[in-house]
């Protein structure tokens, strides 16, 4: 070698020192892994002409493709055969220059064996193997040993920058959880806490901990004996919603009945290829997702389903994570159900399963407010069964109780979910129907009189019936209530059986 290619050299060299120097600032000021590659991949380009793959280990010996550069098609993974050159280069922790072309080379990325040349380097962090960095060139040449060590420091940059990252995500998983463990046990002291709303916020601060994944949090619900999806942060098809069963003959997705019988996260790679899922996976879009189990003192109460946005897999640390908001949640929703139960318990007539009169009360008096403010009608059905002292006198006070009980579930069948029947006192119940007109309380008070009169009792059972209707009646909350009463009674003294309407009110 003269003097002159010498001189070359030494200022080659020079020259990628100081764009090493120049990368390593390029790689700090990244606020992204994939911000970072790019920068590297563009350094390697304008320095030596080639292009450049970058695989990263996802999990034992499974490589996921974060960038190339001559493909649009990126993210996908692979396996390494036994005999793959890739192993020999991790395994010796030195790069490896092959000639495809010339020589039989077993790479596990075929379509790199088109090029000419290609570099082989092992990408690590403190002797612990991260991936594979690919260099590849369309014709055959034979780099100086600058640009070797060029690339081989391009691959501990790489190594760096992914530990880095690694160590960035941990962190910020960490905090999202305290923070996210923070609201959730917050919400739990306040044993008043919607279970919805509570469901939906822990949702949506999954998904922003996870950078925008789509999180779907499902509930058990044993009546129908299948998961119900409580919240979702996109949307998702119905048909798939409604085949959750917790038997895994009865559906196509069987994720979650994997993740209860286990108690462990199910984590699929590639949800198109896997069998729990792969009937499913097409119409949800997935790709690598988790699912995790919520239970509670070995009870399933619930799922969580995240899906990545790509084929990358989880992380021990993102997976710990998911896990302590599942059991928090799991608690929550516990706790939750108990306070539920112990309410309805409170606001529920233990014969008739009515609401009872206090509860009555307060929905009253919200719910005329309501038609106060948006003038909107309100109805009030009073009713009184009649003769009631005499049928618990001859025929004894279980069949008056019974009386009671299918006079309940009449009612009920005959009104609206949102409608409220309330028993007030003895044999008097009351109807509050928001945003009804007087003829559809009207319609409805004949509904029930003639329902009453198919109640397979040995013995007639009827009602007598008053209807009051704001603003008509009263703009006064008690006073409609008082006029309701009123025609209740008019309809008791003019002969029982009967249906009254109040009196309007005189301007």
């Amino acid at each position: 070698m003269n003097s002159g290619t010498q001189c070359e050299m030494a200022e080659r060299h020079v020259h990628l020192l100081r764009v090493l120097n120049e990368l390593n600032n390029d790689i700090a000021e990244a606020t992204d892994l994939i911000d970072a590659f790019n920068f590297i991949v563009q350094t390697i380009r304008n320095e030596t002409g080639a292009g450049t793959c970058i695989s990263l280990i996802e999990e034992e010996q499974n490589f996921q493709v974060w960038v190339d550069t001559d493909r649009r098609e990126s993210r996908y993974c692979y396996l390494l055969p036994e005999q793959a050159v890739e192993r020999e280069v991790l395994k010796k922790g030195t790069g490896r220059i092959c000639y495809p072309k010339r020589q039989e080379v077993e790479v596990t990325l075929l379509p790199l064996l088109e090029y000419q040349t290609l570099f082989i380097l092992p990408i690590s962090y403190k002797a612990k193997e991260l991936g594979i960095l690919y260099v590849f060139r369309e014709d055959e040449c034979y780099p100086p040993a600058c640009v070797t060590e060029f690339l081989e420091q391009v691959a501990k940059r790489i190594g760096i920058a992914v530990k880095n990252w690694q160590r960035e995500q941990d962190s910020r998983y960490k905090e999202r959880k305290l923070k996210l463990l923070y609201d959730i046990m917050l919400n739990a002291a306040d044993v008043e806490t919607d279970r919805t709303m509570l469901i939906k916020d822990a949702c949506w601060q999954i998904s922003a901990a996870f950078d925008d994944a789509r999180v779907m949090i499902g509930q058990v619900d044993r009546e129908k004996n299948k998961v119900e999806i409580a919240c979702s942060t996109s949307p998702y098809p119905e048909e798939w919603a409604d085949s959750l069963f917790l038997f895994s003959g009865t559906g196509r997705d069987f994720r979650h009945v994997e993740a209860f019988f286990t108690g462990n996260p199910v984590v699929v790679q590639d949800g198109k290829k896997d069998k729990r899922c792969s009937q499913v996976a097409e119409k949800l879009e997935l790709y690598s997702n988790a699912t995790i189990p919520i239970i509670y003192k070995d009870e399933p109460l619930g799922v969580i389903y995240l899906d990545n946005k790509d084929y990358r897999t989880f992380s021990e640390v993102q997976l710990g994570f998911l896990m302590v908001i599942a059991r928090q949640l799991g608690m929550v929703i516990t706790n939750a159900r108990q306070y539920e139960h112990i309410r309805m318990l409170a606001i529920t007539d233990g014969l008739t399963r009515l609401h009872t009169r206090q509860y009555f009360t307060e929905r009253y008096a919200e719910e005329y407010a309501l038609a106060v403010r948006y003038r909107t009608p309100l109805c009030l059905i009073m009713m009184d069964i009649d003769d009631f002292k005499r049928i618990n006198d001859t025929y004894g006070h279980v069949a008056g109780d019974n009386v009671l009980i299918e006079t309940a579930k009449t009612i009920q069948e005959q009104v609206r979910k949102n409608d409220i029947v309330a028993r007030y006192g003895g044999e008097e119940l009351i109807l509050l129907l928001p945003n009804t007109e007087l003829e559809n309380g009207i319609l409805i008070a004949n509904r029930i009189q003639d329902s009453l009169s198919m109640l397979p009792f040995s013995f007639s059972v009827t009602a007598s019936i008053g209807v009051a209707q704001y603003p008509d009646h009263s703009a006064d909350r008690e006073e409609l209530l008082m006029r309701a009463d009123d025609a209740m009674y008019r309809a008791k003294h003019e002969g029982k059986n009967q249906i009254r309407i109040a009196q309007r009110t005189h301007s």
